[in-house]
């Protein structure tokens, strides 16, 4: 799921979420999306970078889903930056690799 869960309207990931965890399972699941706080490097800091975005996360805000996510569905998660990684607002995409729990 490589830029697509901030394409989704807040109150339809759930549904996304109990299709993708609880219903498909795969063993391994990657979610990219954009890191909000990495936007104070660009022009229109202020904006979503797409006007298709309904939603940007921080770290900590993709962290959180994440690993609520991991939790409910009986998945690990791991958490790693794309692209080069500024010291404060760290990179500009942020990726959860998921794997299913023994």
């Amino acid at each position: 799921m490589v830029e697509v869960i901030e394409h989704f309207d807040l109150a339809r990931l759930a549904a996304f979420e109990r299709i993708l965890f609880a219903f498909t399972r795969p063993k391994t699941v990657i979610i990219t999306t954009p890191n909000v706080e990495y936007n104070v490097k660009f022009e229109n800091a202020e904006k979503l970078r797409h006007s298709d975005h309904r939603f940007e996360w921080t770290r900590k805000e993709f962290q959180t889903w994440a690993n609520g996510i991991a939790d409910q569905f009986r998945y690990s998660v791991r958490f790693l930056g794309i692209g080069e990684e500024d010291a404060i607002v760290g990179a500009p995409t942020q990726m959860g690799v998921f794997s299913v729990r023994a």
